[in-house]
């Protein structure tokens, strides 16, 4: 029997590569992700960094975090299928606890009022100035 977990994959793709090739890696890891029961919630693409050190001789690589839920089962599988693949530099698969969903819950709820506190601020400002124009 196997529970569902939530995960979050942080994929490092050679970033000496073109957009062809790297969109292809991606969707590669998606796909395995896919079909061996999972469920992609998001997939950010943090895109071409400078790595700390040189990974298999490459100082670029191109970030991708994905945040999924599947069967405990996938993790080793897929770091498998990503030490084969040889556009993939590194993986780092991380089991999200019930704290921390609700932590990112939380956090998200709070930039969201903050940014709407923000909006209305600016469009405050807005008003007060058309009324200066007035005078």
């Amino acid at each position: 029997m196997s529970t569902t977990r939530h995960y979050e994959t942080t994929v490092i793709i050679n970033g000496m590569l073109e957009e062809k090739q790297i969109s292809d890696a991606v969707e590669r890891v998606s796909d395995f992700i896919t079909k061996h029961g999972g469920s992609i919630s998001e997939a950010d693409h943090w895109g071409r960094k400078r790595l700390a050190y040189p990974i298999s001789k490459k100082n670029n690589g191109y970030y991708v975090r994905f945040e999924y839920t599947a069967p405990g089962e996938i993790v080793a599988p897929l770091a498998r299928h990503c030490r084969i693949d040889d556009d993939v530099l590194r993986e780092l698969t991380l089991v999200l606890s019930d704290r921390d969903l609700k932590k990112r819950e939380e956090t998200a709820a709070r930039i969201a009022e903050a940014e709407a506190a923000a909006a209305e601020a600016a469009e405050n400002d807005d008003d007060d100035d058309d009324d200066d124009d007035d005078m």
